[in-house]
């Protein structure tokens, strides 16, 4: 769609909002609410450019101050981003193909999941090989799990279990969880084609859920006695039990992931958004 188009389309979306009875909303938050809108039906897709403010100007009744503050609304939820000299952009942007190789070790996916052997050492590269990709009831595996009350979606989950090599140094176990109803075709991938990959990525550029906003939970304790085969522990061993909430635009819940590390990982680096 070219960008005529969509300048015409957050002003449609955008003149709607009257007739909705927002008409008492100020101005930036329903043009704000437009844009979102207009991003989350596709019509802008992460990575594509916003049409620029003068251009907004020509078709909105609205003053320059006013597209300004809309979009740096949705600049500070991080549902855009800007370059300099470019314009702004979607978030949630996918890899480019001169990036394959970054996306193999996952280094994306460091800008919130770091770890380093030193301060001052560069990042150390992460390899994920997924053990099994699964359906699962909340009710298997307790009465209220912590990611059933997150995702909010119903009793039918995709479970994604990955062994984390983090550059050889130790190993991690991560279970991530997505609701089915909108994920349940990723039971028909292979574990070689999901393996390896930033599974962020991958959720952005084949189902258009960025992920643009993280909530860590970390704590030390028992890990159950099959995390403990998997990390190669003795049973009883105890580790850092690490929760990975992530948010989506609105900041609606889009994933959860679990994090189990042996005892005397290297120390983690957290970032709450992504840049």
């Amino acid at each position: 769609m070219s960008e005529t188009l969509n300048t015409a389309s957050i002003a449609q979306r955008f003149s709607q909002s009257s007739a909705f009875g927002m008409e008492r909303v100020p101005k930036y938050l329903r043009l704000s609410n437009a844009m979102l809108d207009a991003i989350e039906s596709g019509e802008f897709t992460p990575g594509s450019r916003i049409p620029g403010e003068r251009d907004l100007m020509d078709t909105l009744p609205v003053s320059l101050g006013t597209i300004q503050k809309a979009m740096n609304a949705l600049v500070e939820q991080g549902v855009l981003f800007r370059r300099a000299g470019m314009g702004t952009f979607v978030a949630g942007a996918t890899l480019q193909a001169d990036q394959a190789d970054e996306e193999k070790v996952a280094k994306r996916d460091l800008l919130h999941f770091r770890f380093r052997s030193d301060v001052g050492q560069p990042l150390l590269p992460i390899y994920l090989h997924v053990l099994s990709i699964t359906q699962v009831r909340a009710e298997t595996e307790g009465l209220e799990p912590p990611w059933r009350e997150f995702l909010n979606s119903g009793d039918s989950f995709v479970r994604i279990e990955r062994i984390l090599n983090v550059a050889d140094r130790f190993k991690g176990f991560t279970r991530y969880y997505l609701p089915f109803e909108r994920y349940g075709s990723l039971l028909e991938r292979s574990y070689e084609e999901l393996s390896g990959l930033t599974l962020r990525e991958f959720l952005n550029k084949s189902y258009s859920m960025p992920t643009l906003r993280f909530e860590h939970r970390i704590q030390c304790e028992q890990l159950a006695p099959d995390v403990c085969g998997r990390l190669g522990l003795a049973e009883g061993s105890y580790g850092t039990f690490w929760q990975i909430l992530g948010r989506s635009y609105r900041d609606a819940p889009a994933t959860y992931q679990k994090v189990f590390l042996p005892p005397g990982h290297l120390p983690i680096e957290l970032s709450e958004k992504l840049d």
